[in-house]
């Protein structure tokens, strides 16, 4: 197998595997975190969405933005779960290891349902810009 190699400059990880990981290791196991919406709805889902911004020419740093859409079966459920996950992303900053320097909420957690929907299960969007910290080895 041959050896992944790493820029000198570094490399980023990918913004939803990152988050994935970590809210995987958070929520309650009945919650699938996914970077995709998947086929067959589960009760409780959180999927991963990123999008882009404003880069800098940072080469340890760099800014990335993530839109969250959380269901559940209810509206409340939905609620909740999106706070809990708001809530594990601003504290993510402050766990070591994780490639997470700092959290900005931009947009705060917010009910709305698609009324294209047949189902009309209730989502929740939040969305946060997320500095990431560059890796220097595989």
């Amino acid at each position: 197998m041959a050896a992944i190699d790493v820029p000198d400059t570094g490399y980023f990880e990918y913004l939803p595997l990152v988050l994935r990981r970590y809210l995987v290791s958070r929520l309650p196991s009945d919650v699938v975190v996914a970077t995709q919406v998947p086929a067959t709805l589960p009760p409780r889902l959180v999927v991963l969405l990123s999008v882009p911004t404003n880069g800098d020419m940072n080469l340890a740093l760099s800014s990335r933005r993530c839109i969250i859409e959380c269901r559940d079966r209810t509206e409340i459920l939905t609620g909740r779960l999106a706070e809990k996950v708001r809530g594990f992303l601003v504290d993510a900053m402050y766990v070591r290891g994780n490639g997470i320097r700092d959290v900005n909420v931009i947009g705060e957690p917010a009910i709305f349902t698609n009324p294209d929907d047949p189902s009309n299960t209730p989502r929740a969007t939040l969305t946060v810009d997320v500095l990431l910290r560059a890796s220097f080895t595989p």
